[in-house]
């Protein structure tokens, strides 16, 4: 009898401390973990086990923001941020009419945001345009009311002399630019300006944009040949956007305290006000840790 007692303490505790390894807090009985990546709640995998506009889905044993096809690299509590692969934008040119692609394009058009929570990042994330002779564009789709309703197109244009004219490590705006971002692009695409490729259809047959991580690229000339099927790792910001019964609008701290959809569940937990969009996030109170968005979620360092 003392045996058993002893082997089951022992499972318990290995239990426990394989829980305590995955590094993420969910609700009982939902998958605390997708392919090594830790799915927090609000996020969550199946039924039952994410906020609305948080779901995530395991597909061939890695996640994915559900619906789409976009692969989740890292999701986070503190700070409140995704990390995701998009895919680029281009558009190549025809080799017997090099100053038209002939519909020989994809936008890149990325489409996330059903329920609102994401907006992509823009202290983290640039947008980079490759190619000679190349004006590209992202714009984010307009969204419905309110301050947050504007829609957004942003750009820049590199150019070459010749083929020696862009340099490994430069995106200076030859044969690559780079330009920051606005705040509150939510789902959106890329857009480019033709221009005549006749002289230049040996070493840049394409134009390329894609949104990155401003720590995670660096222009080799190969690029002006890249890979269309290529994606590039993006932070998003997300928030508590929705549910709210104040006047329809998205709800700030203040006013989603009022309601029975407020997020910030867990005693010993703080509300703060996004800021990348409207809505707010929730935080362990100082000197406790954990997962503010769940009852008893925060607890003492």
């Amino acid at each position: 009898m003392q045996m058993w007692t002893a082997l089951t303490t022992m499972l318990l505790l290995l239990a426990a401390a394989v829980a305590a390894a995955s590094g993420a807090t969910t609700h009982g009985g939902c998958l605390p973990s997708c392919g090594g990546v830790d799915i927090p709640y609000p996020f969550g995998i199946g039924p039952g086990c994410f906020r609305e506009g948080f779901e995530v889905e395991c597909i061939n044993s890695g996640p994915v923001l559900a619906g789409t096809p976009l692969r989740v690299v890292q999701l986070t509590l503190d700070p409140d941020e995704s990390q995701v692969m998009l895919p680029i934008g281009w558009q190549c040119y025809n080799v017997s009419d090099p100053d038209d692609t002939y519909n020989n394009w994809d936008y890149g058009n990325t489409t996330m945001n059903k329920d609102g929570v994401y907006r992509i990042s823009n202290t983290h994330n640039m947008l980079v345009v490759v190619g000679c002779n190349t004006v590209g564009f992202v714009a984010s789709k307009r969204t419905e009311g309110g301050a947050d309703a504007s829609a957004f197109n942003t750009g820049c244009m590199s150019y070459c002399n010749n083929s020696a004219s862009a340099q490994d490590g430069l995106c200076d705006g030859v044969g690559c630019c780079h330009v920051s971002i606005p705040p509150g692009l939510t789902d959106n695409y890329f857009n480019f300006r033709e221009y005549d490729h006749s002289t230049m259809m040996e070493y840049s047959p394409c134009d390329y944009a894609f949104l990155v991580d401003r720590n995670n690229y660096t222009f080799r000339r190969s690029d002006l040949k890249m890979n269309t099927k290529r994606t590039s790792p993006v932070w998003l910001d997300w928030a508590i956007r929705g549910n709210s019964s104040i006047s329809g609008d998205i709800p700030s701290c203040k006013q989603a305290s009022k309601t029975d959809q407020y997020a910030c569940v867990s005693t010993h937990s703080d509300c703060v006000d996004s800021t990348n969009g409207p809505g707010y996030n929730c935080k362990c109170s100082s000197g406790y840790q954990g997962d503010a968005y769940l009852p008893n979620g925060c607890t003492n360092l």
